[in-house]
């Protein structure tokens, strides 16, 4: 590889090329179809992700549903168990759904979990009720119940582009044209978008991004957008300060604990939240890409995120230098060739895979080869002149010392292959 922080751009395009955008692109995350694949005996089981909260959505498919008032949930833990039996017990009977939180947490419960799932039939439950788990990765998680059910995961789509995709693909129409300040709303409303894209793309940078990697939710998003809309419709004035203070000190900043972060975290706000976000086409960075969209339906915004917005990001819309953004690439393409290297298969061409030994004696015998005659020195005869300078001096010790060195490489190597045998 000649450039290693060009790995993943080349990759995603090649991928593009041969199997089509659909493969390059972040599917949106649709619960429902999920939920219609399920039955009243498979469990429906959320593997979490950090920035990432499961409940939000499946609290508004229970609504769509008509499950919102018949929907129980319960964060397990400690002694905990006993109430979470009694739960499923009234939900198998009443049809109610149950939502069982961080499973991980209750690694003793976990057996009684497994027994629970593989008593009763089909005929002996309610066909409305569903069980709904939540879970960390975790070995004590039972398999029995993880193979039976239904798997779910919603991490963070990676790129701004992708994010704000999948941020406004949870904003309704009604809700988007509910302000009675509409288009300060909606600017506001995409710059907030914006914002939660910025902050949680930046943890991709490591302790250059954030001195600490918060976990971010989308409930953070919700409960900012929701509090916006509440303060442009009941304020004659727009209270940039006020907003300005909800997000950045609460919402967001109430999972911040660095001050440095936290400052970083109140400026990045404010750059967004201000009196010129009132105007035409306002800059959200410093380049002309990235900005907020002309004021219009839902469809607008869409339009704008999948036409105008680039693919890969760059580092000055996160306030970071461009040699920032080679050391996380660089750091991204590590982790996917050790990816690719743990799932290469061990035995090729239906015969016996050569073992580590075999393959450090067969390299060890290679490289002794290649080290065995040592460095030329200049011929005497052929060039007096050049022997009789500092440099060419200089040099005739540095080749004597370089030998060496080979001498003794080549003995260790020898020494290898003799210990391996």
């Amino acid at each position: 590889v000649l450039r290693e922080e060009k790995l993943m751009i080349a990759t995603t395009k090649f991928v593009f090329s041969i199997l089509g955008q659909k493969f390059t692109v972040s599917p949106p995350y649709n619960l429902a179809e999920c939920f219609a694949e399920s039955t009243n005996l498979t469990p429906l089981i959320f593997v979490l992700s950090p920035g990432a909260d499961p409940m939000i959505y499946l609290q508004g498919l229970a609504k769509d549903k008509d499950m919102d008032t018949r929907l129980k949930t319960l964060s397990l833990g400690q002694g905990q168990g006993k109430e979470a039996q009694r739960i499923i017990d009234e939900g198998r009977k009443s049809g109610e759904w149950v939502c069982l939180q961080n499973c991980h947490l209750a690694a003793s419960w976990m057996p009684e979990l497994k027994k629970i799932q593989e008593v009763g039939t089909g005929s002996d439950i309610n066909p409305d009720y569903r069980l709904w788990l939540t879970s960390n990765p975790t070995k004590a998680f039972p398999v029995p119940v993880l193979q039976s059910g239904i798997k779910i995961t919603n991490e963070p789509p990676k790129g701004l582009k992708n994010n704000l995709a999948r941020t406004f693909n949870e904003v309704k129409e009604e809700f988007y044209e509910s302000c009675s300040k509409s288009a300060t709303f909606k600017k506001m409303l995409f710059a907030l978008a914006f914002f939660h894209a910025v902050i949680l793309e930046r943890r991709k940078f490591g302790s250059i991004g954030w001195n600490i990697p918060y976990e971010w939710m989308d409930s953070d998003f919700e409960i900012s957008k929701k509090q916006l809309l509440i303060y442009l419709d009941e304020q004659p004035d727009i209270p940039y300060t006020a907003l300005n203070y909800l997000v950045a000190d609460i919402n967001y900043g109430g999972r911040v604990t660095d001050d440095k972060d936290s400052r970083l975290i109140k400026a990045m706000i404010k750059q967004y939240f201000n009196p010129n976000i009132t105007g035409e086409n306002f800059k959200l960075s410093s380049s002309k890409v990235y900005y907020v969209p002309t004021v219009g339906k839902l469809e607008t915004v869409f339009q704008y995120i999948e036409t105008k917005l680039p693919s890969e990001d760059e580092p000055e819309v996160f306030g970071m230098h461009y040699n920032a953004s080679i050391m996380m690439q660089q750091k991204i393409v590590r982790e996917f060739f050790e990816t690719l290297l743990s799932i290469q298969p061990r035995i090729s061409g239906g015969r016996r895979g050569q073992t580590q030994e075999e393959i450090v004696n067969e390299m060890a015998r290679k490289f002794q080869y290649s080290v065995r005659t040592g460095v030329k020195y200049l011929d005497k005869k052929k060039q007096p002149d050049l022997l009789s300078t500092s440099l060419g001096v200089f040099l005739g010790q540095e080749v004597d010392r370089f030998n060496v060195l080979l001498e003794v490489i080549a003995k260790s190597l020898e020494d290898l292959q003799r210990a391996i045998k």
